[in-house]
């Protein structure tokens, strides 16, 4: 089986995760034969000192 990992990243300025970002990611990975398996919301580091949210979701095919 083979897994894909994307990241999807908040704005730049409200820092929020939009859910038509993630959810073009999604429908992207799909239409190229990838199956949806789980997501997860992670705090990641912009400039090493603003804390950003970032969203992982996988893939597998």
């Amino acid at each position: 089986m083979d897994y894909k990992v994307e990241e999807v990243n908040s704005g730049i300025f409200t820092c929020t995760l939009r859910a038509n970002e993630v959810e073009k990611v999604i429908n992207k990975m799909e239409s190229d034969g990838y199956k949806f398996e789980s997501m997860e919301p992670v705090v990641g580091r912009c400039c090493l000192c603003f804390s950003r949210y970032k969203m992982i979701v996988v893939f597998s095919k």
